[in-house]
């Protein structure tokens, strides 16, 4: 349930997030009813929004990251108050000692009888060296196998939960490739997913976990991490098609880009060649809620006034110079 919620998350709230920030952001900085502030779908209008939107993005999958590691439940370690891989069979028997004590129903009631059992199971799983790896590697329900007995009984039961997470992925990539979506990096997102296969059969094939995983994950079991790697590359794969086509345009998207640029362009060559104020009026229209094509259009009028000026100073300074030869003619005759 709480996989469709984190979908259902990603497919409306950050452009819900983004109209809300950019609305705000306006009414701050832009004046009620003022000219310069940009209006919808503009050139600037869009960046803006663009800009604001990876950044919350960004956010989200940070936070959907830390989320999946907040939620996880406790461990068998956490239970007794042990180090990953760092505790001797004397400190397992006195911290269950002291764990039981406090948490026995006849002395917190039924309160605390579910943790109680969940203190003993721990117990039974750290005590046990073959559970023990079983549970590093593939957590809680890989213990309860009733036929399993030895580590290689424990990994081919747990692989059977291993293979469902990629052939799952692989099939979705599949199927989006096929019908045309999520097309940008379509190529690195099965190199990844592949690569991440590979990872994580390393992970729960090996006796020992991999130092940099423990190093940047220190308080997470194997199976934990690879929970969290998980989540990661599934939230990563959902932000990258969204941001994606915005940090780098496809080929159909900058053509129409170049399009939009071209007409702008032609809008400037229609304020040169008209004839009538009613005219100018409409091509400014057009411009109006745009401050970097107003900006542009204000410099472009500036350059044709000077222009203007300087042929009318130039048709003086003709007619000036022919006066002077005609009077000067008048008194040499």
């Amino acid at each position: 349930m709480e996989n469709y919620v984190g979908l259902a998350g990603w497919a409306f709230l950050p452009s819900f997030v983004t109209n809300v920030i950019q609305s705000i952001w306006y009414a701050i900085k832009y004046p009620v009813n003022s000219a310069s502030k940009p209006a919808a779908n503009t050139p600037k209008y869009r960046r803006h929004y663009n800009r604001i939107y990876c950044g919350v993005v960004l956010a989200y999958l940070a936070y959907t990251i830390a989320e999946v590691d907040r939620a996880l439940p406790t461990n068998a370690y956490d239970y007794l108050d042990l180090g990953f891989h760092t505790f001797s069979q004397k400190q397992l028997r006195t911290n269950f000692r002291k764990a039981s004590l406090l948490y026995h129903p006849d002395k917190v009631g039924q309160v605390g009888q579910d943790t109680f059992v969940k203190i003993r199971a721990a117990h039974e799983i750290l005590s046990d060296p073959v559970l023990k790896i079983a549970y590093d590697r593939f957590g809680p329900d890989v213990v309860i196998c009733s036929t399993c007995k030895t580590n290689r009984d424990f990994v081919n039961n747990g692989l059977t939960s291993y293979y469902p997470f990629y052939f799952g992925s692989g099939l979705v990539l599949a199927l989006m490739s096929v019908v045309g979506k999520g097309q940008f990096g379509r190529y690195w997102r099965f190199v990844v997913l592949f690569s991440m296969a590979a990872l994580e059969l390393i992970m729960v094939t090996r006796p020992e976990p991999l130092w940099l995983l423990s190093w940047i994950m220190p308080n997470r079991v194997t199976f934990e991490q690879v929970i969290i790697l998980h989540q990661i590359f599934v939230s990563s794969f959902i932000a990258i098609s969204q941001i994606g086509p915005i940090l780098v345009p496809s080929k159909e998207q900058e053509k129409s880009n170049t399009k939009e640029l071209i007409d702008r362009l032609e809008l400037l060559t229609a304020i040169s060649n008209a004839e009538s104020i009613g005219q100018l009026q409409s091509v400014f229209d057009v411009f109006r809620g745009d401050e970097e094509c107003m900006t542009q259009l204000k410099r472009q009028m500036g350059m044709m006034a000077l222009d203007s000026r300087l042929t009318q100073d130039q048709l003086l300074n003709e007619t000036r110079n022919a006066v002077q030869r005609r009077l000067w003619q008048r008194k040499t005759a």
